[in-house]
């Protein structure tokens, strides 16, 4: 079904029809995990939902908080982490990819990224390096850590 049939199905259901679908769907997603509102939104275009409703749709949730940016990025953080360290460079650059705000990352990395958690993380990416035999010299260990987004400050640091 194309977006104007839809679009006249749900005004002949008083319009609020294809509105408590499309947030059917986007609690369905949220359900799963956080998302951030771009994910989100082109999740919804997906199934068909057009603009204007999605916006709506949107709005309401961030209203209520069933959509919240920085519960989202410090998800994508904890999430990431667990399974493979990064350090602050790369989560940056992953959270951007995915579209999140500049502006709530930038706090939130501030926030996670203190020097202890940063000192376990290193750790963690060290004996997962080591273990992997991926690196043998300290040199080799460094640079990897440093490809996984550690400042060269940060892996003197827990030197």
């Amino acid at each position: 079904m194309d977006d104007v049939s839809r679009k006249e199905l749900s005004s002949k259901e008083g319009g609020s029809s294809f509105f408590q679908k499309c947030l059917d769907q986007a609690i369905v997603y949220l359900s799963i995990r956080e998302h951030n509102r771009r994910e989100l939104v082109t999740k919804l275009r997906a199934k068909g939902y057009d603009p204007e409703t999605i916006d709506r749709v949107i709005t309401r949730l961030e209203e209520k908080g069933s959509l919240s940016e920085e519960r989202y990025v410090q998800s994508f953080i904890r999430s990431n982490n667990r399974r493979h360290p990064e350090g602050r460079a790369m989560l940056s650059q992953r959270l951007a990819a995915k579209g999140a705000d500049r502006e709530t990352c930038r706090r939130v990395l501030d926030e996670t990224y203190t020097e202890e958690y940063t000192r376990a993380l290193i750790r963690q990416a060290r004996a997962q390096i080591e273990r992997k035999g991926k690196a043998r010299t300290e040199e080799e260990i460094r640079a990897s850590l440093m490809r996984l987004g550690f400042s060269y400050r940060d892996i003197r640091i827990e030197d």
